[in-house]
């Protein structure tokens, strides 16, 4: 089944200085470069969540969506900024921070999806709230979800129905937080 995927790059950095994650190296290639060449073999469409003004967004070769606001309200917010440029039934959402992200992961979730309306992944009883393999017509939920006061992805996962898949690893997402871990 095809899926767009969406690229989560929206946020403030404020552990990394304010300097705009998606464009720092991590082993020699910029994080958000990574994160394209990772998605894309899984998905035929990819859409950038992004509250930067970096000109260097304009030069990739994908749609780049700002936030409704520029509060930076999280990266719920950026889905919802996304969701109306999505043009397949399923979506692929991964955060831009995630260097090792699995290139497979859309086939290692899609299994589980079945009735429910959204995948994520869990290692050691933990899930991994930004990495989503949703239904898209299950998107329309986030606006009411947001309107009510809600802003954090896993309350609004909380709403659905939700296969948790089990992973060995965690190593697959891990996030980049420090400038230590660039390294």
């Amino acid at each position: 089944m095809k899926a767009t995927g969406i690229i989560l790059a929206g946020g403030k950095s404020s552990r990394m200085n304010y300097q705009d994650k998606a464009w720092l190296p991590y082993e020699g290639e910029p994080l958000i470069h990574r994160a394209i060449n990772r998605l894309s073999p899984q998905v035929t469409q990819i859409l950038i969540s992004k509250n930067s003004s970096d000109q260097r967004y304009k030069k990739l070769l994908y749609t780049c969506i700002p936030d409704l606001n520029a509060n930076f309200d999280g990266p719920l917010a950026g889905i919802l900024a996304c969701s109306s440029h999505v043009t397949n039934p399923l979506c692929l959402i991964i955060p831009c921070d995630t260097p090792n992200v699995p290139r497979n992961l859309k086939s290692l979730l899609l299994p589980h999806l079945g009735a429910a309306d959204a995948a994520i992944p869990r290692f050691g009883g933990d899930c991994q709230p930004l990495f989503i393999l949703a239904k898209t017509s299950r998107l329309g939920s986030i606006a009411p979800y947001i309107s009510a006061g809600g802003r954090s992805v896993k309350g609004w996962l909380r709403n659905l129905s939700i296969a948790q898949v089990d992973f060995m690893s965690k190593e697959p997402f891990k996030n980049v937080n420090s400038p230590e871990q660039l390294k």
